[in-house]
């Protein structure tokens, strides 16, 4: 595993996004953020917008996520809110204090960043939401072990 910052403390301001809800497995969440990237950034074009800031997946219930059930919601921030449209979902993402670190390898060393930062996040007294949030980087033709991955761990209030 390769950490390209330390873990980090942040706060996070209010944010807008349009997402897609979705669920999967090992075998088939690629290709629906895949799907969903497309989809989302297609109706942006409609609308004439752009995203705020790159992709990004939120795996609502990481810690409870098996090779067999995979839930996810894919998103694009905005810089403002915007309609719905099928099962695109306006969402507005409240304030909030955040630990993150940007990762440089293959998805399958995300799961040991993961932990130390749970670890770190324990050792500084707060508590995590059991959320976690990937930006992706890098797209699906550059090498696996060159992929960059912000890791977001949204905290708890305490």
């Amino acid at each position: 595993m390769k950490k390209l910052t330390d873990i980090m403390l942040l706060q996070q301001p209010e944010q807008t996004a349009l997402t897609i809800e979705s669920q999967g497995d090992i075998h088939t969440f690629s290709r629906l953020i895949g799907e969903g990237f497309m989809k989302i950034g297609r109706y942006m074009d409609e609308l004439g917008e752009t995203t705020t800031d790159i992709p990004f997946v939120v795996y609502p219930a990481y810690e409870e996520m098996t090779e067999h059930n995979i839930k996810l919601n894919i998103g694009f921030y905005t810089a403002k809110p915007l309609p719905a449209k099928d099962d695109i979902q306006s969402i507005s993402i409240p304030a909030r204090k955040i630990a993150v670190c940007l990762h440089k390898g293959t998805y399958d060393e995300l799961a040991e960043l993961y932990m130390e930062m749970a670890e770190w996040i324990k050792a500084k007294g707060y508590e995590h939401s059991g959320v976690s949030i990937e930006h992706y980087y890098t797209n699906p033709e550059v090498p696996e072990n060159e992929h960059i991955t912000r890791v977001v761990m949204p905290l708890k209030e305490v």
